[in-house]
C-alpha cells in the first residue's frame, strides 16, 4: 500500500504543474468564443508607437512597486533599442527602453527580445518592428509590448499597413 501511496504523492504535483501552463496561459480578449484575433493592421492602428530597430540590451527582474501590494514589487523586462524609423507617432530620441513582461501567463515577449538582442548585428535578422503602448509606472513615462501588439520580424513578408 505504501508504494501506491507514494505514487499517488508524486502523480498530483506532476499533474498540477502539467495544468499550470494553461491555467496562466495568456490571452489577448479577442480570441473569444472561436472569433479570430485582430489582425496586423488592426494591431499597428492600435499601438500608440511604432518603430524599426534592433535589440540592443535586455535586463530581465526590473523592479516596480505594486501600488496593490507594496512588499511585494512586480518584475519586468526591459529592452534597450536603437530607432532606426518611427512608423507611428512621434519620439524624438534614438534609443528607447521598451518593458514587456517575462511570459509565461502575463503575455510577454521574453523570447523575441532575447532573439533579437543574439541578432542585434546580423544585417538580415535584427532589424523589427514593434508596436508600442504608453503607459505610467511611478509617475515615470514607459513603453510596453506584449504578444497582443503588432510586430513584424525580419521574414514576416511585406510591411504592414
Amino acid at each position: 500500500m505504501i508504494p501506491v501511496r507514494a505514487a499517488a504523492l508524486v502523480a498530483a504535483p506532476v499533474l498540477v504543474m502539467m495544468m499550470a501552463p494553461e491555467a496562466s496561459a495568456c490571452t489577448c480578449g479577442d480570441r473569444v468564443l472561436g472569433k479570430p484575433g485582430k489582425t496586423s493592421t488592426e494591431k499597428f492602428q492600435e499601438s500608440d508607437l511604432v518603430i524599426r530597430g534592433r535589440m540592443k540590451t535586455v535586463t530581465y527582474g526590473v523592479e516596480f512597486a505594486n501600488p496593490d501590494e507594496p512588499d511585494m514589487p512586480f518584475r519586468m523586462t526591459r529592452g534597450e533599442i536603437d530607432i532606426k524609423a518611427v512608423l507611428k507617432g512621434s519620439f524624438k530620441e534614438k534609443t528607447i527602453s521598451v518593458y514587456t513582461g517575462a511570459g509565461n501567463g502575463d503575455c510577454g515577449r521574453l523570447g523575441e527580445f532575447i532573439g533579437q538582442a543574439v541578432y542585434y548585428n546580423h544585417e538580415k535578422f535584427g532589424e523589427f518592428e514593434l508596436g508600442l503602448s504608453k503607459g505610467e509606472i511611478e509617475g515615470k513615462t514607459i513603453y510596453m509590448t506584449s504578444i497582443c501588439d503588432y510586430i513584424k520580424g525580419p521574414g514576416d513578408g511585406e510591411a504592414e499597413p
